[in-house]
């Protein structure tokens, strides 16, 4: 049985509604003339605020980091017609860090750190306006600041302890998405939705080794974040008059869509979970129900509708296989929690109806466990991460009430495949005590929505 746990243990890889006819409708017949004041073209200035999450892969271990960050801003836009075209630059100064230790068969302890010190974006912007509302999608070039460090401390088979630690500016690429309100005074207010992601770098370490010295080596990170920030801009200058925005012509309709809303959501998902370190016989159904909330707005040009949504729910969509090879091999991944950002476009086919598409981010946080028992002896391992891939997905949506409508989505979501690292104990002598084990393993999810949201007057 020894021989049959310890092949078991070699496949962990361990060197590494109808509506009353009466109720009254946000309706209109056409689109005012857009005041000039609210022409977006021209330079403007801000200052932002938020918070980022994400995570760093090394090559031994795959941490979280998140904190707080702050920054300014500064761009320029164009309007044309009801058209945004812009560019927009940067920088955010960070608290955004994190942290790892695992022990080793008790023998060491591995610590690894990073912090990010300060974010820049360079970025074009394309929106839609509609008076004081402006939805924008952006895209472009993202730098980091980055200290990391790396400690190990060993008790067998005697003390000693390496310290390193290096810095690094990166380079990578960022989409987002966001909201703008214009207010009175050239000043406006905006929420916005950045990933970026940072391929795989290397950097140099510098540090020592009790027994030895000082010491250098090479490592490698790669990362994602995801960061949310509400900000502050004051346009410079007032727009021409002279060549004022011509106004929208509206078609029919019972009800304006443009404007912010915040609603409530629950479905069902199930999708695939694949342990790709045992394919093919790692690959197993998950299945769970979830629930949450997000938020959102749209402008609304004649009868299409195009928007930006952010999405949080809970949940418990989940499975597993077991594995039998003289004793028994059991896999299982979990997903509590979703977020989405994405962006939208639809069409307004009568009164009160709308259909769309949806597309964009989708970052999920995830737990992993695999166990192996054979009489006595037994390895358990689990951990979480934070998993990014993409969302795309259909719906429709039927206005019942001045402000309110109801909604039925699907999403299709595919996150790819990324490094787990795993916690736990192995008992199969001589190798027993504390462990650590990295697997790669791939997701995809499907969900389907219903959800109710309010609508704030445009």
């Amino acid at each position: 049985m020894k021989q049959l746990l310890l092949g078991a243990i070699g496949i962990l890889s361990l060197g590494n509604a109808a509506i009353a006819a009466d109720v009254p409708a946000r309706a209109y017949t056409k689109a005012p003339v857009i005041d000039p004041a609210y022409n977006w073209t021209g330079f403007y200035a801000g200052v932002h605020a938020g918070y980022g999450f994400g995570a760093t892969e090394w090559q031994i271990l795959n941490i979280g980091t998140d904190g707080a960050l702050g920054g300014i801003q500064a761009g320029y836009n164009q309007q044309i017609g009801n058209l945004l075209l812009g560019i927009e630059a940067d920088i955010s100064f960070s608290g955004i860090k994190g942290n790892r230790s695992v022990s080793v068969l008790n023998q060491a302890t591995l610590t690894q750190t990073s912090q990010i010190n300060w974010l820049s974006t360079v970025t074009g912007r394309v929106g839609f306006a509609n008076g004081r509302w402006l939805t924008y999608a952006k895209g472009g070039f993202a730098w980091a600041n980055e200290d990391h460090g790396y400690d190990v401390q060993v008790s067998v088979p005697g003390p000693d302890r390496i310290t390193l630690s290096g810095s690094e500016t990166r380079r990578g690429w960022v989409v987002g998405a966001g909201m703008e309100y214009a207010l009175a005074n050239s000043w406006s207010l905006r929420g916005e939705y950045n990933f970026i992601s940072f391929p795989d770098h290397d950097f140099d370490f510098n540090g020592t080794q009790a027994s030895a010295g000082p010491i250098a080596s090479t490592t490698s990170t790669k990362q994602t974040l995801h960061l949310i920030k509400l900000g502050a801009n004051y346009q410079f200058g007032a727009p021409n008059e002279a060549k004022p925005i011509p106004p929208l012509q509206y078609a029919q309709s019972g009800f304006d869509w443009t404007g912010l809303y915040l609603g409530a959501q629950a479905g069902y998902g199930s999708g695939q979970g694949d342990w790709r370190d045992y394919t093919p016989v790692g690959k197993f159904s998950m299945t769970g129900g979830f629930g949450g909330g997000q938020i959102g707005a749209n402008v609304q040009l004649g009868v299409i509708v195009m928007g930006v949504e952010g999405e949080l729910v809970g949940g418990d969509i989940g499975g597993g296989t077991r594995i039998n090879v003289g004793g028994n091999l059991d896999m299982s991944s979990r997903t509590d929690w979703l977020a989405m950002a994405t962006a939208r476009i639809g069409m307004v086919t009568n009164e009160r109806w709308l259909t769309y598409l949806k597309g964009g981010v989708a970052v999920a946080g995830d737990h992993h466990a695999i166990s192996a028992v054979s009489g006595p002896m037994f390895v358990n391992l689990d951990g979480a991460r934070i998993h990014t891939g993409y969302v795309v997905g259909a719906g429709v949506e039927y206005a019942f009430a001045p402000s309110w409508s109801v909604k039925a989505e699907y999403n299709y979501i595919g996150f790819g495949h990324d490094k787990a690292s795993l916690e736990g104990v192995i008992n199969a002598p001589p190798t027993v005590g504390s462990y650590y084990f990295n697997s790669d393993i791939a997701q995809s999810m499907q969900l389907g929505k219903i959800g109710v949201n309010y609508h704030f007057a445009p």
